[in-house]
């Protein structure tokens, strides 16, 4: 989505005035008019560049188009009881809706005889629905790349154009289903996907790794619009592959040294070409520079001696290990999980923060029980 952060910071205020509006007042009466005449006025607006305009719940924080709203304050808290209140999950307004089909929908939706209302009800209105089936959603996924959006971010990776602006939807929409799809399951881990041929090897790696880190920030007590940035990064960390050479990076054989450094080099690709797009989050920019850089400073690129690594760039370098080690490769057969978990141990302190291991290999545990 184009959606300039102005306008998303807006349209929380004007949609809440609107149906504060409405619970006070009929849908006649003058000022229930004029804060609906506003909210239809910046959706006129939105829907110039938009096709529609989705307004969701996720862990306690409102989401306009799938990213976090910023600066609002007070009026995401009053939205996200709200909407709790209708059981609603999120909303999709869509482009056409005009003024008396808005006003039914909050007054049936937000008032204070509430309508039970269904996705059917309107014909530019769409809405998502709280039920207990959703709980229990995991159960229908038997791996992570059984999602849609993980075959849509696929599709945007093998499409990358440097020549045109990046297309974050599909890495928005895929963090929030991480997070919605596994949000009930105590075992995550094992919905990691198999790499099945070694051309698939990054796409499968990069999603595998979002989950893994996806948990390993829960289980450090990480949630809301935080964790969805830790699950952008990770979807990102990798993104300068895309620009390294098909027969080097899918090489079966060793790499010449010169190979190596051509792929060395895909973390500060990755970084000048994140850094020269619009609305990336800051930390996807750190993590797809970090990731390969040690606990201690090691590793690479080279960077200054007091320079530690970031948290989130820890974070997804534990997951980027795990998932590697895991996995076959042209050079080695993937090693057991005892195997994986020594060498953890053993880079504790040095190339992986100590304390963060711990807690991985704890939560490797515990889901290897379930």
């Amino acid at each position: 989505m184009n959606t300039s952060p102005d306008r998303n910071n807006h349209i929380l205020p004007d949609l809440l005035g609107a149906i504060n509006s409405t619970r006070l007042y009929s849908n006649n009466h003058p000022q229930a008019k004029l804060f609906i005449g506003h909210l239809i006025d910046r959706l006129t607006d939105i829907f110039k560049t938009e096709e529609k305009l989705l307004i969701g719940v996720f862990n306690d924080s409102m989401l306009v188009n799938q990213k976090p709203a910023v600066g609002v304050g007070k009026v995401s808290d009053s939205m996200v009881r709200l909407m709790n209140e209708a059981g609603i999950d999120q909303i999709v307004f869509l482009r056409g809706l005009g003024q008396e089909e808005l006003s039914v929908f909050l007054k049936e939706t937000f008032g204070k005889n509430a309508n039970k209302v269904k996705p059917s009800d309107y014909a530019h209105i769409m809405v998502g629905k709280i039920t207990k089936d959703e709980e229990t959603e995991d159960e229908n996924v038997d791996s992570v790349m059984d999602l849609d959006s993980s075959q849509d971010f696929i599709m945007m990776l093998q499409n990358l154009d440097l020549k045109k602006p990046f297309n974050f939807n599909s890495v928005n929409s895929l963090s929030v289903d991480l997070v919605e799809t596994f949000k009930y399951s105590v075992s995550p881990l094992k919905y990691l996907a198999e790499v099945k041929s070694e051309d698939e090897y990054t796409y499968v790696h990069t999603i595998n790794v979002a989950l893994l880190s996806m948990s390993l920030a829960k289980r450090m007590g990480i949630g809301g619009a935080e964790l969805l940035d830790i699950i952008y990064a990770a979807l990102m960390h990798d993104v300068g592959k895309m620009l390294v050479p098909k027969e080097i990076l899918n090489k079966n054989g060793p790499l010449t040294p010169s190979e190596f450094e051509t792929i060395k080099a895909h973390t500060l690709n990755g970084v000048m070409y994140l850094t020269n797009q619009k609305g990336i989050p800051r930390i996807a920019i750190l993590a797809s520079l970090e990731h390969h850089v040690k606990y201690n400073g090691g590793g690479y690129p080279t960077i200054a001696q007091s320079w530690k690594p970031h948290f989130v760039s820890q974070i997804i370098s534990i997951a980027d290990i795990y998932d590697a080690l895991r996995s076959n490769r042209p050079y080695r057969a993937r090693l057991e999980h005892d195997k994986i978990v020594a060498i953890l141990r053993h880079d504790a302190g040095t190339g992986l923060n100590p304390k963060l291991v711990e807690v991985f290999i704890d939560m490797l545990k515990e889901q290897s029980r379930e």
